[in-house]
């Protein structure tokens, strides 16, 4: 877990990787022992939560794999 990203809280529980130099990652959603990928990065996981499309849009994208919490999702 030492190479585990910080996260940073986005919103309840809702996570987003921190760390120096670092952008367009996943936002995690983590409740628990229950870890889930929720957007491929912030401005999917706001367009996706905030303002959903009533059409069926499909599967959201996956973006790029996070050390270490990336492995749990």
């Amino acid at each position: 877990m030492a190479d585990a990203p910080k996260l940073a809280p986005i919103y309840a529980h809702r996570f987003l990787p921190a760390g120096h130099g670092t952008y367009g990652n996943q936002v995690l959603s983590i409740w628990g022992t229950d870890i889930i990928r929720y957007g491929k990065d912030l401005v999917a996981y706001v367009t996706n939560d905030f303002y959903p499309r009533d059409d069926d849009a499909g599967p959201w994208e996956q973006g790029a794999l996070i050390p270490v919490w990336g492995e749990f999702s």
